[in-house]
Protein backbone atom coordinates (compact mmCIF):
# COMPACT_ATOMS: atom_id res chain seq x y z
CA UNK A 1 0.00 0.00 0.00
CA UNK A 2 1.20 3.52 -0.80
CA UNK A 3 1.14 6.06 2.03
CA UNK A 4 1.66 9.78 1.45
CA UNK A 5 2.65 12.08 4.31
CA UNK A 6 2.49 15.87 4.22
CA UNK A 7 3.87 18.27 6.87
CA UNK A 8 3.83 22.07 7.02
CA UNK A 9 4.08 25.15 9.22
CA UNK A 10 6.27 23.70 11.98
CA UNK A 11 8.81 26.54 11.93
CA UNK A 12 8.90 30.20 12.91
CA UNK A 13 11.20 33.21 12.47
CA UNK A 14 12.73 32.18 15.80
CA UNK A 15 13.91 28.77 14.65
CA UNK A 16 13.10 25.25 13.49
CA UNK A 17 12.56 24.34 9.83
CA UNK A 18 9.94 22.08 8.26
CA UNK A 19 12.59 20.57 5.97
CA UNK A 20 14.70 19.63 9.00
CA UNK A 21 11.77 17.87 10.63
CA UNK A 22 10.90 16.23 7.31
CA UNK A 23 14.47 15.05 6.75
CA UNK A 24 14.61 13.48 10.22
CA UNK A 25 11.29 11.74 9.61
CA UNK A 26 12.34 10.51 6.18
CA UNK A 27 15.38 8.85 7.74
CA UNK A 28 13.36 7.38 10.60
CA UNK A 29 10.44 6.13 8.48
CA UNK A 30 12.76 4.56 5.90
CA UNK A 31 13.53 1.97 8.61
CA UNK A 32 9.84 1.04 8.76
CA UNK A 33 8.84 1.22 5.08
CA UNK A 34 10.24 1.51 1.58
CA UNK A 35 10.54 5.15 0.38
CA UNK A 36 9.18 5.97 -3.06
CA UNK A 37 11.67 8.50 -4.45
CA UNK A 38 13.21 11.41 -2.52
CA UNK A 39 11.24 13.54 -0.10
CA UNK A 40 9.60 16.51 -1.83
CA UNK A 41 10.03 20.16 -0.90
CA UNK A 42 7.04 21.99 -2.34
CA UNK A 43 7.06 25.78 -2.36
CA UNK A 44 3.60 27.31 -2.30
CA UNK A 45 2.26 30.81 -2.94
CA UNK A 46 5.15 33.19 -2.15
CA UNK A 47 2.81 36.14 -1.60
CA UNK A 48 0.91 34.80 1.42
CA UNK A 49 1.58 37.17 4.35
CA UNK A 50 1.61 34.56 7.15
CA UNK A 51 4.23 32.36 5.48
CA UNK A 52 7.62 31.75 7.08
CA UNK A 53 10.51 32.46 4.72
CA UNK A 54 9.99 30.38 1.54
CA UNK A 55 6.52 28.96 2.30
CA UNK A 56 7.71 25.38 1.81
CA UNK A 57 5.89 22.19 2.76
CA UNK A 58 7.38 18.69 2.81
CA UNK A 59 5.82 15.49 1.48
CA UNK A 60 7.09 11.92 1.27
CA UNK A 61 5.68 8.66 -0.01
CA UNK A 62 6.31 5.12 1.23
CA UNK A 63 5.30 1.63 0.19
CA UNK A 64 4.01 0.27 3.49
CA UNK A 65 2.62 -2.88 5.02
CA UNK A 66 -0.80 -2.18 6.47
CA UNK A 67 0.21 -3.30 9.96
CA UNK A 68 3.00 -0.66 10.11
CA UNK A 69 0.72 2.30 9.30
CA UNK A 70 -0.26 3.03 12.93
CA UNK A 71 3.41 3.11 14.00
CA UNK A 72 4.31 5.39 11.08
CA UNK A 73 1.51 7.82 11.93
CA UNK A 74 2.42 7.84 15.60
CA UNK A 75 6.06 8.53 14.73
CA UNK A 76 5.14 11.47 12.48
CA UNK A 77 2.81 13.04 15.02
CA UNK A 78 5.35 12.55 17.80
CA UNK A 79 8.10 14.33 15.84
CA UNK A 80 5.80 17.20 14.87
CA UNK A 81 4.60 17.57 18.45
CA UNK A 82 8.14 17.51 19.85
CA UNK A 83 10.00 19.66 17.34
CA UNK A 84 7.52 22.32 16.14
CA UNK A 85 8.03 25.83 17.49
CA UNK A 86 4.67 26.17 19.24
CA UNK A 87 5.84 29.25 21.14
CA UNK A 88 5.33 31.48 18.09
CA UNK A 89 1.80 32.68 17.38
CA UNK A 90 2.15 32.11 13.63
CA UNK A 91 3.30 28.50 13.96
CA UNK A 92 0.24 26.35 13.27
CA UNK A 93 1.37 22.90 12.11
CA UNK A 94 -0.66 20.51 10.04
CA UNK A 95 -0.12 16.87 9.12
CA UNK A 96 -1.94 14.95 6.40
CA UNK A 97 -1.92 11.20 5.63
CA UNK A 98 -3.31 9.86 2.37
CA UNK A 99 -3.40 6.25 1.19
CA UNK A 100 -3.38 5.18 -2.47
CA UNK A 101 -3.03 7.15 -5.70
CA UNK A 102 -3.54 10.90 -5.47
CA UNK A 103 -6.78 12.00 -7.19
CA UNK A 104 -7.28 14.93 -9.57
CA UNK A 105 -9.03 16.96 -6.85
CA UNK A 106 -5.80 17.02 -4.85
CA UNK A 107 -3.77 18.07 -7.88
CA UNK A 108 -6.14 20.96 -8.59
CA UNK A 109 -6.07 22.04 -4.95
CA UNK A 110 -2.26 22.02 -4.85
CA UNK A 111 -2.00 24.26 -7.93
CA UNK A 112 -4.47 26.68 -6.40
CA UNK A 113 -2.39 26.76 -3.21
CA UNK A 114 0.61 27.55 -5.39
CA UNK A 115 -0.98 30.43 -7.30
CA UNK A 116 -3.79 31.83 -5.20
CA UNK A 117 -5.02 32.24 -1.63
CA UNK A 118 -6.82 29.25 -0.12
CA UNK A 119 -8.30 28.88 3.35
CA UNK A 120 -8.08 26.27 6.09
CA UNK A 121 -11.76 25.54 5.56
CA UNK A 122 -11.17 24.78 1.88
CA UNK A 123 -8.33 22.43 2.77
CA UNK A 124 -10.51 20.58 5.30
CA UNK A 125 -13.31 20.22 2.76
CA UNK A 126 -10.95 18.78 0.13
CA UNK A 127 -9.39 16.44 2.71
CA UNK A 128 -12.82 15.08 3.63
CA UNK A 129 -13.80 14.66 -0.03
CA UNK A 130 -10.69 12.61 -0.88
CA UNK A 131 -10.76 10.80 2.49
CA UNK A 132 -7.38 12.09 3.65
CA UNK A 133 -6.69 11.98 7.38
CA UNK A 134 -5.49 15.28 8.78
CA UNK A 135 -4.29 16.61 12.13
CA UNK A 136 -4.34 20.27 13.16
CA UNK A 137 -2.08 21.77 15.81
CA UNK A 138 -3.30 25.09 17.20
CA UNK A 139 -5.09 26.81 14.28
CA UNK A 140 -3.78 24.10 11.95
CA UNK A 141 -3.04 26.31 8.95
CA UNK A 142 -0.34 23.82 7.99
CA UNK A 143 -2.90 21.39 6.62
CA UNK A 144 -3.12 23.65 3.53
CA UNK A 145 0.53 23.10 2.63
CA UNK A 146 0.54 19.48 3.78
CA UNK A 147 -2.38 18.58 1.54
CA UNK A 148 -1.01 20.61 -1.38
CA UNK A 149 2.44 19.00 -1.07
CA UNK A 150 0.90 15.52 -1.32
CA UNK A 151 -1.16 16.43 -4.37
CA UNK A 152 1.48 18.43 -6.20
CA UNK A 153 2.13 16.90 -9.68
CA UNK A 154 5.85 17.92 -9.80
CA UNK A 155 6.01 17.53 -13.58
CA UNK A 156 8.88 20.03 -13.61
CA UNK A 157 11.38 19.81 -10.80
CA UNK A 158 14.85 20.67 -9.57
CA UNK A 159 16.90 19.43 -6.61
CA UNK A 160 18.02 21.04 -3.39
CA UNK A 161 20.52 19.59 -0.96
CA UNK A 162 20.00 20.91 2.54
CA UNK A 163 22.74 20.36 5.13
CA UNK A 164 21.86 20.87 8.80
CA UNK A 165 23.73 22.17 11.81
CA UNK A 166 24.38 20.61 15.18
CA UNK A 167 21.79 22.01 17.64
CA UNK A 168 24.50 23.73 19.72
CA UNK A 169 25.23 25.99 16.74
CA UNK A 170 21.67 27.06 15.97
CA UNK A 171 21.30 30.82 16.11
CA UNK A 172 25.02 31.51 15.62
CA UNK A 173 26.77 32.76 12.51
CA UNK A 174 27.26 30.02 9.93
CA UNK A 175 30.88 29.14 9.35
CA UNK A 176 31.44 28.25 5.70
CA UNK A 177 34.63 28.87 3.74
CA UNK A 178 33.71 31.56 1.20
CA UNK A 179 36.49 30.79 -1.26
CA UNK A 180 35.48 27.11 -1.43
CA UNK A 181 31.95 28.15 -2.45
CA UNK A 182 33.32 30.21 -5.34
CA UNK A 183 35.54 27.33 -6.45
CA UNK A 184 32.70 24.81 -6.20
CA UNK A 185 30.40 27.12 -8.17
CA UNK A 186 32.96 27.59 -10.95
CA UNK A 187 33.08 23.80 -11.28
CA UNK A 188 29.34 23.11 -11.26
CA UNK A 189 27.60 26.19 -12.70
CA UNK A 190 25.02 26.15 -14.31
CA UNK A 191 24.16 22.59 -13.22
CA UNK A 192 23.99 24.17 -9.79
CA UNK A 193 23.10 27.86 -9.55
CA UNK A 194 22.37 30.74 -7.20
CA UNK A 195 25.26 29.64 -5.01
CA UNK A 196 26.56 33.20 -5.02
CA UNK A 197 25.97 36.71 -6.29
CA UNK A 198 28.81 37.40 -8.75
CA UNK A 199 28.23 41.17 -8.66
CA UNK A 200 28.35 41.53 -4.88
CA UNK A 201 30.86 38.68 -4.46
CA UNK A 202 28.58 37.30 -1.73
CA UNK A 203 27.67 33.72 -0.79
CA UNK A 204 23.97 32.81 -1.15
CA UNK A 205 23.91 29.17 0.00
CA UNK A 206 23.88 30.11 3.70
CA UNK A 207 20.63 31.40 5.23
CA UNK A 208 20.73 34.05 7.95
CA UNK A 209 18.04 32.99 10.42
CA UNK A 210 18.05 30.89 13.57
CA UNK A 211 16.89 27.75 11.75
CA UNK A 212 18.92 24.50 11.61
CA UNK A 213 19.92 24.86 7.93
CA UNK A 214 23.65 25.27 7.36
CA UNK A 215 23.61 25.46 3.54
CA UNK A 216 21.22 24.85 0.67
CA UNK A 217 22.57 23.95 -2.78
CA UNK A 218 20.20 23.96 -5.75
CA UNK A 219 20.62 22.34 -9.13
CA UNK A 220 19.16 20.43 -12.05
CA UNK A 221 21.56 17.45 -11.79
CA UNK A 222 21.36 15.51 -8.54
CA UNK A 223 24.88 14.14 -8.87
CA UNK A 224 26.37 17.60 -9.43
CA UNK A 225 24.43 18.94 -6.47
CA UNK A 226 25.94 16.34 -4.14
CA UNK A 227 29.43 16.78 -5.60
CA UNK A 228 29.19 20.56 -5.23
CA UNK A 229 28.28 20.12 -1.56
CA UNK A 230 31.30 17.84 -1.12
CA UNK A 231 33.57 20.57 -2.56
CA UNK A 232 32.44 23.19 -0.03
CA UNK A 233 34.61 23.47 3.09
CA UNK A 234 32.92 23.94 6.45
CA UNK A 235 34.35 25.43 9.63
CA UNK A 236 31.71 23.80 11.80
CA UNK A 237 30.39 20.21 11.93
CA UNK A 238 27.62 19.10 9.56
CA UNK A 239 24.97 17.11 11.44
CA UNK A 240 23.57 15.46 8.30
CA UNK A 241 22.19 16.39 4.89
CA UNK A 242 19.16 15.49 2.77
CA UNK A 243 18.54 15.79 -0.96
CA UNK A 244 15.03 16.96 -1.88
CA UNK A 245 13.13 16.93 -5.14
CA UNK A 246 11.40 20.32 -5.42
CA UNK A 247 9.31 22.67 -7.54
CA UNK A 248 11.77 25.50 -6.88
CA UNK A 249 12.90 27.51 -9.90
CA UNK A 250 10.21 26.14 -12.21
CA UNK A 251 8.04 29.29 -12.64
CA UNK A 252 5.07 26.99 -12.00
CA UNK A 253 3.58 29.62 -9.69
CA UNK A 254 2.92 31.89 -12.67
CA UNK A 255 -0.35 31.76 -14.58
CA UNK A 256 -1.62 34.10 -17.27
CA UNK A 257 -4.28 36.61 -16.27
CA UNK A 258 -5.83 39.79 -17.59
CA UNK A 259 -5.02 42.80 -15.43
CA UNK A 260 -8.67 43.17 -14.42
CA UNK A 261 -8.64 39.58 -13.10
CA UNK A 262 -5.74 40.09 -10.68
CA UNK A 263 -6.47 39.51 -7.00
CA UNK A 264 -4.47 40.04 -3.85
CA UNK A 265 -1.79 37.30 -3.40
CA UNK A 266 -2.00 36.08 -7.03
CA UNK A 267 1.17 35.07 -8.88
CA UNK A 268 0.63 35.96 -12.50
CA UNK A 269 1.89 36.89 -15.96
CA UNK A 270 0.15 39.85 -17.61
CA UNK A 271 0.55 41.66 -20.91
CA UNK A 272 -0.09 45.36 -21.08
CA UNK A 273 1.00 48.84 -22.09
CA UNK A 274 3.04 51.21 -19.96
CA UNK A 275 0.75 54.12 -19.19
CA UNK A 276 2.98 56.99 -18.02
CA UNK A 277 6.59 57.69 -17.00
CA UNK A 278 7.98 55.79 -14.03
CA UNK A 279 8.35 57.42 -10.65
CA UNK A 280 10.44 56.62 -7.60
CA UNK A 281 9.77 56.55 -3.88
CA UNK A 282 12.24 55.40 -1.25
CA UNK A 283 14.53 53.79 -3.88
CA UNK A 284 11.61 51.76 -5.23
CA UNK A 285 10.69 52.24 -8.92
CA UNK A 286 7.01 52.25 -9.96
CA UNK A 287 5.07 52.43 -13.21
CA UNK A 288 1.55 51.66 -14.34
CA UNK A 289 0.47 48.97 -16.78
CA UNK A 290 -2.90 48.62 -18.45
CA UNK A 291 -4.81 46.38 -20.82
CA UNK A 292 -8.39 46.46 -22.02
CA UNK A 293 -9.63 45.16 -18.64
CA UNK A 294 -7.90 47.47 -16.20
CA UNK A 295 -4.77 49.08 -14.82
CA UNK A 296 -2.31 48.06 -12.09
CA UNK A 297 0.71 49.60 -10.43
CA UNK A 298 3.95 47.67 -10.97
CA UNK A 299 6.96 47.91 -8.66
CA UNK A 300 10.65 47.06 -8.81
CA UNK A 301 11.59 47.30 -5.15
CA UNK A 302 14.97 48.40 -3.80
CA UNK A 303 16.34 44.86 -3.15
CA UNK A 304 16.22 44.19 -6.92
CA UNK A 305 19.16 46.64 -7.29
CA UNK A 306 20.39 46.96 -10.91
CA UNK A 307 17.20 45.38 -12.26
CA UNK A 308 15.58 48.75 -11.55
CA UNK A 309 17.79 50.36 -14.21
CA UNK A 310 16.06 48.32 -16.92
CA UNK A 311 12.66 49.28 -15.53
CA UNK A 312 13.67 52.94 -15.72
CA UNK A 313 14.25 52.53 -19.47
CA UNK A 314 10.58 51.75 -20.13
CA UNK A 315 8.58 54.51 -21.84
CA UNK A 316 4.85 55.24 -22.01
CA UNK A 317 3.40 53.24 -24.87
CA UNK A 318 5.79 50.30 -24.52
CA UNK A 319 4.03 46.94 -24.58
CA UNK A 320 5.51 44.39 -22.18
CA UNK A 321 4.90 41.02 -20.56
CA UNK A 322 5.30 41.30 -16.78
CA UNK A 323 5.51 38.50 -14.22
CA UNK A 324 5.26 38.76 -10.47
CA UNK A 325 3.22 38.53 -7.29
CA UNK A 326 0.27 40.74 -6.37
CA UNK A 327 0.48 42.43 -2.98
CA UNK A 328 -0.70 45.59 -1.34
CA UNK A 329 1.86 48.38 -1.00
CA UNK A 330 0.77 51.51 0.84
CA UNK A 331 -2.82 50.39 0.38
CA UNK A 332 -2.52 50.01 -3.41
CA UNK A 333 -2.72 46.69 -5.27
CA UNK A 334 0.76 46.27 -6.76
CA UNK A 335 2.44 43.73 -9.04
CA UNK A 336 5.83 42.98 -7.46
CA UNK A 337 7.94 42.54 -10.59
CA UNK A 338 10.05 39.37 -10.92
CA UNK A 339 10.81 39.60 -14.63
CA UNK A 340 9.59 41.38 -17.75
CA UNK A 341 9.82 41.02 -21.52
CA UNK A 342 9.53 43.97 -23.94
CA UNK A 343 7.15 43.03 -26.76
CA UNK A 344 6.90 46.35 -28.62
CA UNK A 345 8.91 49.47 -27.88
CA UNK A 346 7.83 52.94 -28.94
CA UNK A 347 10.38 55.16 -30.72
CA UNK A 348 12.52 57.27 -28.42
CA UNK A 349 12.82 60.82 -29.74
CA UNK A 350 15.42 63.32 -28.63
CA UNK A 351 15.55 66.93 -29.77
CA UNK A 352 19.03 68.00 -30.78
CA UNK A 353 20.62 71.28 -31.89
CA UNK A 354 21.48 71.48 -35.60
CA UNK A 355 25.02 72.05 -36.86
CA UNK A 356 25.97 75.58 -37.94
CA UNK A 357 24.72 76.07 -41.54
CA UNK A 358 27.77 78.28 -42.35
CA UNK A 359 30.75 76.37 -40.94
CA UNK A 360 29.32 73.10 -39.57
CA UNK A 361 30.34 74.01 -36.06
CA UNK A 362 28.55 73.24 -32.81
CA UNK A 363 25.64 75.48 -31.90
CA UNK A 364 25.18 76.69 -28.34
CA UNK A 365 21.83 77.60 -26.82
CA UNK A 366 21.48 81.28 -25.94
CA UNK A 367 17.97 81.65 -24.59
CA UNK A 368 15.62 81.85 -27.60
CA UNK A 369 18.39 81.59 -30.25
CA UNK A 370 21.40 79.46 -31.15
CA UNK A 371 24.97 80.73 -31.62
CA UNK A 372 27.83 78.90 -33.31
CA UNK A 373 30.77 78.34 -30.98
CA UNK A 374 33.21 78.50 -33.94
CA UNK A 375 32.09 81.35 -36.23
CA UNK A 376 29.51 83.16 -34.09
CA UNK A 377 26.62 82.71 -36.52
CA UNK A 378 23.22 83.22 -34.91
CA UNK A 379 19.93 81.57 -35.85
CA UNK A 380 16.46 80.99 -34.34
CA UNK A 381 16.32 78.20 -31.77
CA UNK A 382 14.82 75.30 -33.67
CA UNK A 383 15.69 71.81 -32.47
CA UNK A 384 15.63 68.75 -34.73
CA UNK A 385 13.74 65.58 -33.62
CA UNK A 386 16.04 62.54 -33.85
CA UNK A 387 15.11 58.92 -33.15
CA UNK A 388 17.74 57.34 -30.91
CA UNK A 389 18.23 53.63 -30.18
CA UNK A 390 16.33 52.12 -27.27
CA UNK A 391 18.47 50.52 -24.59
CA UNK A 392 16.15 47.54 -24.11
CA UNK A 393 16.27 44.33 -26.12
CA UNK A 394 13.60 41.81 -26.95
CA UNK A 395 14.55 39.45 -24.13
CA UNK A 396 13.53 38.67 -20.56
CA UNK A 397 15.00 40.82 -17.80
CA UNK A 398 15.11 39.22 -14.34
CA UNK A 399 15.90 40.26 -10.78
CA UNK A 400 19.36 39.35 -9.37
CA UNK A 401 19.91 36.03 -7.54
CA UNK A 402 19.64 37.40 -4.01
CA UNK A 403 16.24 38.99 -4.81
CA UNK A 404 14.84 35.98 -6.65
CA UNK A 405 11.89 34.09 -5.24
CA UNK A 406 12.34 30.34 -4.63
CA UNK A 407 9.91 29.51 -7.42
CA UNK A 408 11.21 31.90 -10.08
CA UNK A 409 13.26 30.19 -12.80
CA UNK A 410 16.68 31.73 -13.53
CA UNK A 411 17.31 32.48 -17.18
CA UNK A 412 20.52 30.44 -17.07
CA UNK A 413 18.49 27.22 -16.76
CA UNK A 414 17.01 25.36 -19.75
CA UNK A 415 13.55 26.81 -20.32
CA UNK A 416 14.39 29.92 -18.32
CA UNK A 417 12.74 32.13 -20.93
CA UNK A 418 10.20 29.72 -22.36
CA UNK A 419 7.94 29.34 -19.32
CA UNK A 420 6.82 32.97 -19.27
CA UNK A 421 6.44 33.17 -23.04
CA UNK A 422 4.59 29.87 -23.40
CA UNK A 423 1.85 31.13 -21.06
CA UNK A 424 1.20 33.97 -23.49
CA UNK A 425 1.54 31.72 -26.52
CA UNK A 426 -1.08 29.37 -25.09
CA UNK A 427 -3.48 32.32 -25.08
CA UNK A 428 -2.50 33.31 -28.64
CA UNK A 429 -0.95 36.54 -27.35
CA UNK A 430 2.73 36.16 -28.15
Amino acid sequence: MRLHIGIDDTDSPNGMCTTYLGALLYRELSRLAEPIDLPRLIRLNPNIPYKTRGNGAVAMTFEVDEETIPEIKDTVLFYVNQLSDFTHENTNPGVVFFEGNTPEELREFSLRALREHVTIEEAERIAREVEAEYFKFKVGRGIIGSLAAIGYPLERFTYELLAYREPDNWGTQRRVDKESVFLADSWSYPFTYDNLDPYKRSVLITPHGKDPVLVGIRGIDRGRVIQTFERVKFKEPVAFYQLFKTNQNTDDHLTYKKIGELKLYDSAVVRGTVVKPYWERGRHVFFELEDETGRIRVAAFEPTKKFRNYVRKLLPGDEIIAAGGVKEHEGVLTLNLEKFYPVKLVPRIEYQKPKCPKCGGTMKSKGDYLKCKRCGHKMPKKLIPVEVPRELERKIYEVPPDARKHLSRPLVLPGGEERVLELLQAKGLK
